[in-house]
């Protein structure tokens, strides 16, 4: 089919569509762009109707392919101007009885506005009235299918752009929470220095109380750097973060000297962020208590290990210290101690189980959910 070098407002998709729905259709139809109505297609009905060749007709003002047309030019400056369809039927005299012949003209839209007309012609006759409502159908499916068309790719352009934007709205939220763990990790470490300052001027019998508050921070300070680290949104690796809170117990409490060791044996598990603050204070405590009270000889092994058992997290925390009696933990334990443990074990909604023999060493397991609550 002839293309018209004209300006083109209607998409070649709609072209193409016209084309496999008209080419063999027993009716006329033409359709006509812009304002000077250029014929941009006209299906071999149509040319037989005029007695035209197809390339007489395609690319020419429709005025110059029908001049006598006086009423339909007048109809589609109508519809092109308004953007309403609009019909018209005339009887034409012809032996041996008059034959009724109508067209339908209907706006063809293009970004909200009327880019041409299409044409339809039918002849009206009683016997062709079923063929006319069924061109009719067609002519209305064809315009409707390719609005449709139109307006899902708008919609899925907007979609794109909006899954775009929320997703980049989330990696600079993600930069941001990043940021601010990263600082609040600077900060307590300043705070944990400040207490180390205080430590070196405190007199003996006070100087363990600040140590533990001291580890206490770091074990926290500890959580914001993996956090600020991450790159998944609200969980902790919790292997790292138990590997972090050894390596501060073993510089706070006891230097490179010391014959007492703390291994860390975790599978690869991560829990929410909100769950890994009294998670790493409730490792910290534990710690705490196996490397002051297990070895008065000085030597041993505290071993902090991680699992997961079905739905369920196990810590346990194993020392090879001189043991106690499980009837009295808090007597060696020390009371503020064991309220703490007791306490992050409830926030974690974990069970606490202890066992200890003397000269057998302490093992205290917790088993919270894996998923909170």
């Amino acid at each position: 089919m002839p293309i018209s070098e004209s300006p083109d407002p209607v998409s070649t998709s709609l072209l193409a569509d016209l084309a496999a729905s008209f080419d063999h259709a027993p009716w006329a139809v033409t359709e006509l762009s812009g304002e000077a109505h250029v014929v941009r297609y006209a299906n071999p009905a149509f040319c037989r109707l005029i007695g035209k060749r197809q390339d007489e007709v395609v690319g020419r003002d429709f005025a110059n392919v029908l001049p006598s047309a006086d009423e339909p030019l007048a109809l589609l400056d109508r519809v092109f101007r308004t953007g309403a369809p609009a019909s018209y039927t005339a009887e034409e005299q012809l032996a041996p009885r008059p034959l009724l012949f109508s067209y339908n003209l209907w706006p063809v839209m293009a970004d909200g506005c009327t880019a041409g007309v299409m044409i339809q012609v039918n002849e009206t006759g009683p016997i062709h009235e079923t063929r006319r409502a069924i061109s009719l159908a067609l002519l209305r499916g064809a315009l409707r299918q390719d609005e449709l068309i139109e307006a899902a790719d708008l919609a899925n352009a907007e979609l794109r752009t909006e899954i775009n934007e929320r997703r980049q709205r989330e990696i600079d939220a993600k930069m941001l929470a990043n940021e601010v763990a990263h600082r609040v990790k600077n900060n307590l470490q300043v705070v944990a220095a400040l207490i180390s300052n205080e430590i070196r001027r405190t007199p003996a019998p006070w100087e363990q109380g600040y140590r533990a508050m001291q580890n206490r921070i770091m074990a926290i300070a500890q959580l914001y750097d993996i956090v600020s680290q991450s790159s998944e949104d609200s969980a902790v690796a919790l292997e790292a973060y138990l590997t972090g809170i050894a390596r501060t117990l073993s510089t706070s409490l006891l230097g490179g000297t010391s014959g007492i060791r703390i291994a860390v044996e975790a599978e690869p598990i991560e829990i929410d962020s909100e769950r890994a603050v009294p998670f790493g204070l409730l490792v910290n405590e534990l710690g705490t208590n196996a490397v002051k009270h297990a070895f008065p000889g000085g030597r041993g092994l505290v071993t902090i290990a991680l699992r997961r058992i079905g739905n369920e997290i196990e810590l346990r925390v194993a020392d090879d210290g001189i043991g106690m009696p499980v009837q009295e933990p808090e007597r060696t334990l020390g009371k503020h101690g064991s309220d703490y443990i007791g306490i992050f074990a409830r926030q974690l909604q974990g069970s606490l189980v202890r066992s200890a023999a003397p000269g057998e060493g302490t093992t205290v397991t917790i088993r919270f959910p894996l998923a909170a609550a």
